[in-house]
């Protein structure tokens, strides 16, 4: 899962929701398909980010965002490609063949496409992939990864046959063996940690894809990638893709200018009436595997006490805020009572518990025993000092700003004291939330057609200054034994039942408060093709261009 602070951001047809106010459908989405040689040659997609990348190693601790995503998914080989109702085919851009060739013990061999090479003219061989495990497996703590998750199940990755060939050979069965190696990043740059930890900072180093860089323009805030001339694949219709930095709240109105061609509306009920007002522009939507949710920093001084997380959960009525951010839309604002699967996938049940529907005269005795004592209607203190919660929030994401704004009235009436402190979009992740600078904070979990084992590096317990994804920097033994049994299950039903059971112990813990599932709600240039609400699917980044 990817991190996206604005509320979040490829292949198939069909509308996914309708705004009829019921869960959009897993297995469609709305991305206006037309046939390659039905599109114009060439033209710039012009694309909004919320910031320039701090890294732009997605495997990297601060590279695993949304806007990285966005721009290294073009540059970058995948091993699987999934459709709107995720499932996986092989990308034969890069792999002739990837195979279970092997059970017992569970072996995969990956066939590369002969043609595969990195920008810097070396092929793409199995060496790539033995530096991808060795550097993200978790062995080495010089490698500042952000997730480990699948790479730390493989016993080994070895060539096969030839150097066009490798085989990997897990420890345990692993269900979502077909998660790995997507992106792939070259050896070049793997087999060194300071170089996998610093080497991609500024810019992309090696890439393999049907774009290649053309420049990035730190002054005017923007990142040019260009048809890639050595391609071996389909070639790319569009002959640019210019992406550029623009405050969230600002992007709807350069749509609406004509400055950019397409938007993430998101739970944003102004954008979405502006785009459906205006000319030109078209409305797709979709049910993705996306979320939005409140992290509790469990470090924080007055968060440290699960009994303090758990009453100030009490007080926070979750459905109010679907209803207010979502409701709008016209799609489906039923509160997220699971942190593993959306409401529109197969396995998910309400696990909150006590924490389903709010409860101020729980609240408030829970807080009382805490020693949380208030004094009319102020606010509460212990040993002299106030409960004061700050919540950081991004700049120009009015979302975060509406729901911090009802977390803080909320949160009033049992005594605690909501501080909303808003920094600068580009440094919301980086200097705040990666490195704990706060105690509440509000973000979406951009998903993966795998919801198990993706979540599991955001709810792993820290194992000191590593805490990959885990923001809320709190966990159990009993979450990581579950997880690591879990992801041996190959019975899909008994595996959603094993996670149900995390689950419920990620409300015990309060790790976070979901809210609802994000709305995938894209507004597009109506000649946009091939691109739009993705939902569960990949994007073919050289099949995207504009009809005529």
């Amino acid at each position: 899962m990817l991190a996206g602070c604005g509320g979040g951001s490829d292949n198939g047809s069909g509308n996914g929701n309708g705004g009829d106010g019921q869960a959009a459908s897993a297995t469609e989405n709305d991305i206006n398909p037309v046939d390659r040689e039905d599109l114009a040659e060439g033209g710039d997609l012009r694309w909004a980010l919320g910031e320039i990348p701090p890294n732009f190693n997605y495997y990297q601790f601060d590279g695993t965002l949304d806007d990285t995503s966005d721009v290294m998914s073009a540059l970058m080989p995948s091993a699987f490609q999934f459709s709107a109702d995720a499932t996986p085919t092989v990308n034969e851009d890069y792999f002739t063949n990837i195979e279970l060739t092997s059970e017992d013990p569970q072996v995969v061999t990956y066939d590369i496409n002969p043609d595969a090479t990195w920008s810097d003219g070396t092929p793409i061989t199995a060496a790539d992939l033995i530096a991808q495990w060795q550097a993200t497996n978790g062995t080495n703590p010089a490698y500042n990864i952000s997730s480990s998750n699948g790479y730390d199940q493989m016993a080994s990755v070895e060539q096969g046959e030839s150097d066009k060939q490798a085989v990997v050979t897990y420890a345990n069965p692993y269900a979502d063996w077909q998660a790995q190696f997507s992106p792939l990043y070259p050896a070049s740059t793997n087999t060194d940690p300071e170089l996998f930890n610093t080497g991609w900072i500024e810019a992309p180093l090696v890439t393999a894809g049907p774009f290649q860089l053309g420049e990035i323009d730190a002054t005017a805030q923007t990142i040019t990638l260009e048809r890639n001339p050595d391609w071996w694949g389909d070639p790319a219709i569009l002959d640019r893709i210019i992406y550029r930095v623009i405050d969230i709240d600002a992007q709807i109105d350069a749509l609406a200018n004509g400055e950019i061609d397409f938007i993430d509306v998101g739970p944003d009920v102004n954008a979405l009436q502006r785009a459906e007002s205006t000319e030109g522009i078209d409305v797709r939507r979709a049910g993705g595997p996306n979320f939005r949710h409140i992290t509790i920093n469990g470090t924080s001084p007055v968060l440290s006490d699960v009994n303090v997380r758990q009453a100030l959960a009490k007080a926070i009525d979750r459905q109010t805020i679907a209803d207010a951010l979502v409701g709008p839309l016209g799609g489906d604002s039923t509160k997220l009572d699971n942190h593993i699967f959306m409401r529109n996938q197969e396995g998910y049940q309400d696990n909150a518990g006590d924490l389903s529907e709010p409860d101020i005269e729980a609240a408030n005795a829970q807080l009382d025993e805490a020693g949380w004592t208030r004094e009319g209607e102020g606010t509460r203190t212990k040993d002299g000092q106030e409960l004061t919660i700050r919540f950081v929030i991004p700049s120009g994401v009015s979302a975060s700003a509406q729901e911090a704004e009802l977390v803080q009235t909320m949160l009033a009436e049992v005594g605690a004291d909501v501080q909303i402190e808003t920094v600068s979009v580009d440094e919301f992740f980086e200097n705040y939330i990666l490195i704990g600078d706060y105690d509440f904070t509000v973000f979406s979990w951009i998903g993966t057609p795998f919801p198990i084992s993706s979540s599991q590096s955001i709810y792993a317990n820290p194992q000191g200054e590593e805490i990959q994804q885990n923001f809320a920097r709190v966990g159990s033994q009993e979450i990581d034994d579950l997880f690591a049994e879990v992801v041996q299950i190959l019975d899909p039903e008994e595996a959603r039942e094993v996670a149900n059971q995390i689950d419920a112990l990620i409300w015990e813990e309060v790790h976070s408060l979901t809210l609802y599932q994000r709305p995938d709600i894209i507004a597009a240039n109506e000649k946009l093709a091939n691109y739009g609400a993705l939902g569960f699917a990949t994007a073919r980044y050289q099949d995207i261009g504009f009809t005529e």
